[in-house]
């Protein structure tokens, strides 16, 4: 992962057919998402899916309407239901897509806004499994959406499409982020009939994609791959975000190295790898990571602490909500916001 660039409805029935049992906060989190607007809505869409409940799911498919919704907010349930993974969602999201690509033709274009909302609605397909998300992730191998086709690349690996892997391991030689996705993929998938196109990778000029294919093949089973990951961490300082990348690997692979390589850049002077390293952390969905972020938030940094938030925003779990809680209350107001934000993202509504 390079370091990140300077970010059909249901009827009333299906809604009233949700579980009796549906827990007290999730009951909230919905009456809240359904007299919501702006902000508050769009953090909600996001606490909704977190919950993985089958009356949340119901809720964000009601509201899911890109013919006449703003594309923030379905952005915002497009993203809720990908991060609900429900198989439910699969063909919603592609009728969702579908329209938009009829309407990029009839508009010559799509305007920014809807393009983020298409690149959503490709990265909540690939995390709902069904025949439709399969089908749309394919067909979208082949968009002239660079993004788009990224995330087809994630999504296919995610699910598992073993139908995907020829196309995957062209894709992997390609370059660039596309190369990056399919390599992911390809490891994601974990057919070993990709370890010998991997490999290619690990002689590339490109310091990038070796990091990346030591990666895949180390979560294929091929030895040595993790010590050549521990390498790439003691590199020349000037090549610093080789070694951040590896890093990162190696806390997704659930290596110390890796945890600790991205700790020392958290507690070091420079604010740019700090900030860097904390993004790494909470993107890595490692709950190891939780720690080294809460004691890094005394920084006198208040970009650092931003990212922090955000970073435990992405890793949940009660100690993350506890220092979440801390933040709200920072004397920053950026801080304030991004832990505020953070908090109705993990359904924390007190």
């Amino acid at each position: 992962m390079r370091p990140p660039r300077p970010l059909a409805t249901l009827g009333l029935a299906v809604l009233l057919a949700a579980p009796a049992a549906a827990r007290p906060k999730v009951k909230e989190l919905i009456a809240r998402f359904k007299a919501a607007s702006g902000d508050e809505r769009v953090a909600l869409a996001e606490a909704l899916g977190r919950t993985q409940d089958k009356a949340a799911v119901d809720a964000l498919m009601l509201a899911f309407d890109v013919r006449k919704g703003s594309p923030r907010e379905m952005t915002a349930i497009a993203e809720g239901l990908g991060r609900a993974g429900d198989s439910r969602a699969s063909a919603e999201l592609a009728a969702a897509d579908d329209y938009l690509r009829s309407a990029a033709v009839e508009m010559s274009g799509l305007t920014p806004a809807l393009e983020a909302l298409r690149v959503a609605v490709l990265g909540a397909a690939g995390r709902c499994s069904g025949p439709a998300s399969v089908r749309l992730l394919e067909s979208a191998l082949n968009d002239d959406d660079p993004r788009v086709v990224v995330e087809a690349e994630r999504g296919l690996g995610r699910l598992r499409v073993t139908d995907a892997l020829a196309m995957l391991e062209q894709m992997a030689s390609s370059g660039g982020d596309q190369a990056q996705a399919a390599i992911e993929a390809l490891a994601d998938i974990g057919d070993k009939r990709a370890v010998s196109t991997i490999e290619n990778g690990l002689a590339s000029s490109d310091k990038f994609i070796e990091i990346e294919s030591s990666y895949a093949l180390a979560r294929l089973g091929e030895d040595g791959m993790i010590e050549r990951l521990e390498a790439m961490l003691k590199v020349d300082p000037g090549a610093e975000r080789v070694g951040l990348v590896a890093a990162y690997y190696l806390v997704r692979l659930d290596r110390a190295s890796g945890l600790s390589h991205l700790e020392t850049l958290l507690k070091g002077e420079d604010v740019t790898y700090a900030v860097l390293a904390a993004d790494m952390l909470g993107k890595s969905s490692n709950p190891k990571a939780v720690p080294l972020l809460i004691q890094a938030a005394g920084s006198d940094e208040p970009t650092l602490r931003v990212a922090i938030a955000r970073s435990l925003g992405l890793l949940g779990g009660p100690r993350a909500v506890l220092e979440l809680k801390k933040l709200r209350a920072d004397t920053n107001e950026p801080v304030r916001s991004a832990a505020l934000s953070a908090l109705a993202e993990l359904g924390e509504l007190d």
